[in-house]
């Protein structure tokens, strides 16, 4: 058993599922690191294809994945799309049962981020469309769509809760391997605007003094979009 976590893009390949808000490459990597920390947490063997901003052309992206196979292997792919569409997609192989991509999709849908489509794709040849899927035959590879990059819903969405997102795939895999669950230690919460230390100490009922001591913080100012570590009490 083993999940292998594909953070798409990198390098001098910034993703087409970019704004102002982000990078595709940079979230889907920050997804795929908090992922590959909880699999193992959950006693789940997991590796990542890459860790930094890294270039990787396809070629060396599938000989990675390629090479990291072994039995009952789980690769997923993580991305963010693009093109004025809405929701999460998630994509599986023709030679896949969809029950892996059902499941992902259910946890999606949890989060309050609606699945536009769970699907293959084939091309012209009769052949699973997205290379990633069809040059890793040896794997069971889903591609993960958490929403669209151009749509304001789905911006604000992936921007504040990512780590839930990112979680409910965990969640789906736990579930497809039927290992027991348990909920993280922290929560990695994002400021968002009108928040102060007050409210986020009430809302995940702790204190203003273990917020700054688990975070480094020397003040209590706080920014709109900074990450928080929220453990739990």
């Amino acid at each position: 058993m083993l999940v292998i976590l594909d953070p798409g893009h990198g390098g001098f390949d910034p993703g087409g599922g970019s704004n102002n808000l982000w990078r595709e490459k940079d979230m889907v990597l920050k997804i795929s690191q908090y992922q590959n920390r909880r699999f193992r947490e959950l006693g789940i063997p997991s590796v990542i294809t890459r860790t930094t901003d890294e270039t990787l052309t396809p070629q060396e992206r599938i000989r990675r994945i390629n090479s990291l196979i072994i039995d009952n292997t789980i690769t997923i792919s993580n991305h963010i799309n693009i093109g004025g569409g809405k929701g999460a997609e998630v994509i599986h192989s023709i030679r896949d049962e969809p029950t892996l991509s059902r499941l992902i999709g259910i946890e999606v849908e949890k989060t309050g981020q609606n699945i536009r489509n769970v699907y293959t794709r084939m091309n012209a040849l009769g052949n699973d469309y997205y290379f990633i899927i069809r040059e890793t035959p040896r794997s069971e590879t889903i591609i993960v769509e958490y929403g669209f990059a151009d749509n304001v819903d789905d911006q604000q969405r992936i921007f504040y809760n990512w780590p839930a997102l990112a979680e409910a795939v965990v969640r789906g895999v736990a579930a497809y391997f039927n290992i027991p669950y348990s909920l993280p230690v922290f929560t990695v919460y994002t400021a968002r605007p009108g928040d102060s230390l007050y409210k986020i100490a009430q809302t995940f009922s702790t204190t203003i003094d273990q917020i700054k001591k688990d975070n480094n913080l020397t003040s209590d100012q706080i920014l709109i979009g900074q990450e928080l570590y929220i453990y739990r009490q």
